[in-house]
């Protein structure tokens, strides 16, 4: 199991996403991205703007005994998100924590991904909507 780092409340985490380690981690998986030829998208929306990146998990993220973070995360363990369906991952992973027990971080985020999708086609999709299944 890797390093954890919970969200809420969490004076490490906070720590961590703020720290030059972080910012330096996160460039370079942008900048890998753009090297191999493909664009950074939202994994919701696809939009190209203001792009956070999710943590599928911390593994790969640790401390040193002086207190220096190291990020390690495989660039596979980020996901490209914008800002508001980033937030609205985190409150949803929040909200549900219970609901998501026993399932890791990466399938609970790949889950409310997939939700956060189904929803936004339905708010986009005009005309009458349908109750159930035929």
């Amino acid at each position: 199991m890797g390093f954890s780092l919970a969200r809420s409340g969490n004076t490490a985490y906070r720590g961590y996403l703020r720290s030059g380690a972080w910012f330096r981690r996160r460039r370079a998986w942008f900048t890998a991205v753009k090297d191999s030829g493909r664009e950074a998208v939202c994994q919701v929306c696809g939009t190209t703007q203001r792009l956070d990146l999710h943590h599928m998990n911390y593994d790969g993220v640790s401390q040193t005994p002086t207190g220096a973070w190291v990020s390690g995360e495989a660039d596979e363990d980020l996901m490209p998100l914008c800002r508001t369906h980033h937030e609205q991952l985190h409150e949803e992973l929040d909200r549900r924590r219970r609901d998501f027990w026993g399932r890791d971080r990466r399938r609970a985020t790949a889950m409310i991904v997939v939700g956060l999708r189904k929803r936004r086609q339905r708010q986009s999709t005009p005309g009458p909507r349908r109750r159930g299944r035929r």
